[in-house]
């Protein structure tokens, strides 16, 4: 369940990014885009603790989830970065024309 609901905060916070970009402040974008990238981050260390449960192996200790989220969130917030640089381009690319 924690899966399931760290996923929609995930998905709602990109959301929010996108429907209320010109509204929002850069401040408030950036907390909310590093809630999102924690929140996707600490899902994908359930999941990943998870599997490692139901395919045996390992015990599926509670330990593994913050060693994953830790590099996950670096992942993803790396991958966002990258992402959110391209479309900043992509607009000033698009007003110029």
């Amino acid at each position: 369940m924690h899966f399931v609901i760290s996923m929609f905060v995930a998905f709602v916070c990109f959301v929010s990014l996108l429907i209320f970009k010109e509204i929002l402040n850069k401040i408030i974008s950036f907390i909310i885009a590093v809630l999102g990238c924690a929140t996707f981050s600490y899902a994908m260390a359930i999941l990943i603790k998870k599997c490692g449960e139901w395919f045996a192996w390992w015990s599926g200790d509670p330990k593994y989830i913050y060693g994953n989220f830790l590099w996950i969130f670096a992942i993803v917030f790396i991958v966002y970065v990258i992402v959110h640089i391209i479309l900043i381009k992509k607009n000033k690319k698009m007003e110029t024309n």
